[in-house]
């Protein structure tokens, strides 16, 4: 029997509820769908090569076509969630990524393809300003960090379960085994969207309509859950929900920052992962040991996610993204100077993106993602952060698009010095610009 409690605590300081840990997973399966989805291209293209994708341009513009739908729903609906509340685009955003799907494995042309995994991008992209904000608005203050830092986590996972599914598809079906990775892709969001439909509006948003009654129904029925019989409405900045409010007055800097750090990141980022099994086939691992080494490439990623939820909550959000940003870059650069100007070997190869994914995840990966729903208040939250993750896309086009011409022109260190600028670039704008958010309330 719970036993209530005479207290009114805020609605953002009370103990993890049954319905907190239900938003957690389901805002991080949109994530997960992302890494999952995102990672079969890499897998697919030594396939895809050989199929429709028999040019190098080609290949560039067909691993940019998903980045290029996810800056267009993240751009978008981020802002609309802003206007029409988070749970009636949240429901079935990622009904869009199914249907496309389901296309791309259909596709027999470089035309075809590239169209359905930019329409697959849009509902991926839209995703990400709903489940962050969704997020953000229902943790705990004090541990706000580690829970988002865990939903961005979820993108790991995605991408491991995704190589593992792989693997036998690969023995299977061999050539057309793209195929069924991109069908198989297609079922996650529909899983998603039936277990989303139950979630409640937030309660942030709510209050910021003016639907105060709403949001103290959902928040004393959450509160109930640990014995609270009355709960405190967030405290949320009224104002416009327009684009033009995140450039203006103080959140100038702070969408520059945000948009900024988050663009220089994905350009190493992805760039990388795009291309890691590709890579190390062309250096002579073959097709399923490529995928399982790729696979190892995730042991430092979970390393430097301990580290980062660990420490987000006790040093802070900006000391582990500076640091993150700018051991990656000199691990990079050290690299890039001391191999060979046209070749390198696996084991360094392997070593240099090892060294980069711990550094990122200890980190610009996981904080790129928490700062723009921390630092920005409800009614311009989606819109910030679609905005931030628009940039971000960005930078994801960049580093896919252009990673194969530079290592295909003049070699494999060049790639990886182009690689290093944008991790300083992320460092300075960090330590120049970026505030500390731990343990504040949001607006």
């Amino acid at each position: 029997m719970v036993e209530f409690k005479s207290s009114h605590p805020a609605f953002d300081q009370m103990k993890i509820t049954p319905t907190f840990i239900e938003v957690t997973i389901l805002s991080s399966m949109g994530v997960f769908m992302d890494g999952f989805s995102l990672s079969i291209f890499s897998a697919a293209l030594t396939y895809l090569q050989a199929y429709i994708l028999v040019r190098a341009i080609y290949v560039s513009l067909a691993a940019s076509a998903i980045y290029i739908g996810m800056f267009l729903g993240s751009f978008s609906m981020g802002h609309l969630s802003d206007r029409i509340g988070r749970k009636r685009m949240y429901t079935y955003d990622l009904a869009i990524t199914s249907l496309f799907l389901i296309l791309t494995a259909l596709s027999t042309t470089f035309y075809e393809f590239f169209i359905f995994e930019l329409l697959a991008g849009i509902g991926i992209g839209a995703d990400y300003p709903l489940s962050s904000s969704i997020e953000a608005e229902f943790s705990p203050r004090r541990s706000r960090g580690r829970f988002l830092v865990f939903n961005i986590f979820m993108w790991t996972i995605g991408s491991i379960v995704f190589y593992v599914i792989s693997i036998p598809l690969i023995y299977r079906f061999g050539s057309t085994s793209w195929r069924w990775m991109y069908a198989v892709g297609a079922i996650v969001p529909i899983i998603v969207i039936l277990a989303r439909r139950a979630l409640p509006e937030s309660p942030y948003w709510l209050v910021k309509a003016g639907r105060e009654d709403e949001a103290k129904k959902i928040a004393d029925d959450i509160g109930k859950e640990v014995g609270y019989t009355d709960v405190e409405l967030p405290m949320v900045e009224k104002g416009s929900s327009s684009y033009k409010s995140v450039f203006t007055g103080s959140y100038l800097p702070l969408i520059i920052f945000a948009s900024l750090a988050w663009f220089s990141y994905d350009v190493s980022s992805y760039g990388v992962w795009n291309y890691t099994p590709s890579i190390f086939v062309s250096v002579g691992v073959s097709a399923i040991n490529s995928i399982l080494s790729t696979l190892l490439e995730d042991l430092p990623v979970i390393v430097g996610f301990v580290i980062c939820l660990i420490l987000i909550e006790r040093v802070g959000r900006k000391l582990l993204q500076s640091v993150g940003f700018g051991l990656a870059g000199v691990s990079l650069l050290t690299f890039a100077l001391y191999a060979d100007h046209r070749t390198m070997p696996f084991i360094m190869i392997f070593t240099a993106f090892a060294l980069m994914h711990l550094f990122h995840n200890i980190g610009p990966t996981n904080l790129t993602y928490v700062y723009p729903v921390e630092i920005f208040p409800t009614r311009i939250r989606g819109t910030a952060m679609g905005i931030a993750t628009a940039a971000s896309r960005i930078g994801a086009i960049l580093g896919v698009f252009a990673f194969p011409l530079i290592t295909d022109s003049v070699g494999m260190s060049s790639g990886l010095l182009f690689f290093a600028i944008f991790e300083f670039v992320g460092f300075i704008v960090t330590v120049t610009l970026a505030p500390e958010t731990k343990a504040k309330p949001i607006s």
